[in-house]
């Protein structure tokens, strides 16, 4: 079966044809061709009436464990739905739970994996680090290894209500199974204790600091300064995600950020059960508020394929070229004269938003509604 998806515009600043009008010729789940040439052997065509086709859309920090946590929102509402190819759960399972999501969650439309918590009951409730006895090395190890493709990397919640006055230990024991299993691991960070100085100390290259904006006494900045040690992490290829979250997304961080030539790594939701309708929305309305705070469309392009792929080392996604697995997102930038706010209710004047119109998983289009 041979795809045509032609009247587009190409958006990967991985391309040749970046910002080009292209036709793109899918085999089976294969992209076979991205060109400006004509195609004459297709099946059947997708007709993007001249709106942009990118990678397909990664959001590497949300919850879709549904009934045993509370948090949980069903995946394919998240993902296919709302134009994301790739979403990944931020520890919502542990050691003792992740057969259980993963039984949930293989036969969704949408590709799903996790970052497995390094307390083996996950996210049961949000105290998962104040019982030295709910981390299990062995058993996480041993779920990493047997679910290779699913598990991209560790999760550790640090916070003082999350682990309670042992804000060490914990990450001693995620050093073990990341070196192990050669998997990196997601930190959360919000309320101290740990400072942000402690957290930071932690980690290593190739980890990941998510809710990088938030807006709390513990956050970022150093007065209307970048941290000299995010900045120093940074260099030792510490990364950084936003996980926008319900009490985790700040404009005045970000933007301060922004004016210190700080962008993030990656752009995703923590979007769950009790932020879906607002104040996240969707993978496209955080996308959406980066864009009216003057990051260019290309750069949040980016921040949800390569650079989320990058930041879960995903192999695979993020880029288009041919060979490589058919998944991409159809999207329009629509001109409107709304408002959006962040986790503080501080809000910003929205003039471009950013609609997803459909995605393609392997080779299979689905249309947004």
């Amino acid at each position: 079966m041979r795809t045509l998806i032609t009247n587009c515009v190409l958006v990967d600043q991985t391309h040749p044809l970046h910002k080009c009008q292209v036709n793109i010729l899918v085999k089976d789940d294969v992209i076979e061709s991205i060109t400006q040439e004509p195609c004459t052997d297709f099946d059947t065509v997708i007709d993007a009436k001249g709106g942009y086709v990118s990678p397909g859309w990664i959001d590497i920090h949300v919850h879709c464990f549904q009934d045993t946590t509370d948090l949980g929102v069903e995946a394919d509402r998240i993902g296919v739905k709302t134009g994301v190819v790739c979403v990944i759960d931020a520890g919502s399972s542990g050691s003792d739970t992740i057969d259980t999501f993963y039984n949930q969650v293989k036969d969704k439309q949408t590709i799903v994996k996790a970052w497995i918590n390094i307390a083996k009951s996950g996210l049961i409730d949000r105290f998962e680090l104040k019982d030295p006895d709910n981390v299990d090395i062995d058993a996480t190890i041993a779920k990493i290894q047997a679910y290779d493709d699913f598990v991209v990397g560790i999760k550790v919640r640090a916070s003082g209500s999350v682990m309670g006055e042992d804000t060490v230990t914990p990450f001693l024991k995620a050093h073990t199974v990341s070196n192990t299993t050669n998997r990196p691991i997601m930190v959360h960070f919000g309320n101290n204790p740990p400072t942000i100085h402690e957290v930071l100390k932690q980690m290593r290259e190739d980890d990941v600091l998510t809710h990088c904006f938030h807006g709390k006494p513990n956050n970022i900045l150093d007065g209307l300064h970048i941290k000299d040690l995010v900045l120093d992490k940074r260099k030792e290829g510490v990364l950084y995600d936003v996980g926008h979250g319900q009490d985790s997304f700040s404009f005045t961080i970000a933007k301060q950020a922004m004016s210190n030539n700080f962008e993030p790594d990656s752009i995703s939701t923590d979007i769950h059960k009790y932020n879906v309708e607002t104040p996240v929305g969707s993978l496209a309305g955080v996308m959406t508020k980066f864009l009216n705070m003057g990051y260019s469309l290309e750069n949040v392009v980016h921040l949800v394929t390569l650079g989320a792929a990058n930041n879960a080392k995903l192999k695979g996604f993020g880029m288009l070229k041919d060979g490589v697995k058919a998944h991409l997102t159809f999207f329009e930038v629509e001109t409107v004269d709304t408002t959006a706010v962040d986790s503080n209710n501080e809000s910003i004047q929205i003039h471009k938003q950013i609609t997803p119109k459909g995605c393609m998983i392997s080779g299979v289009y689905t249309e947004v509604h």
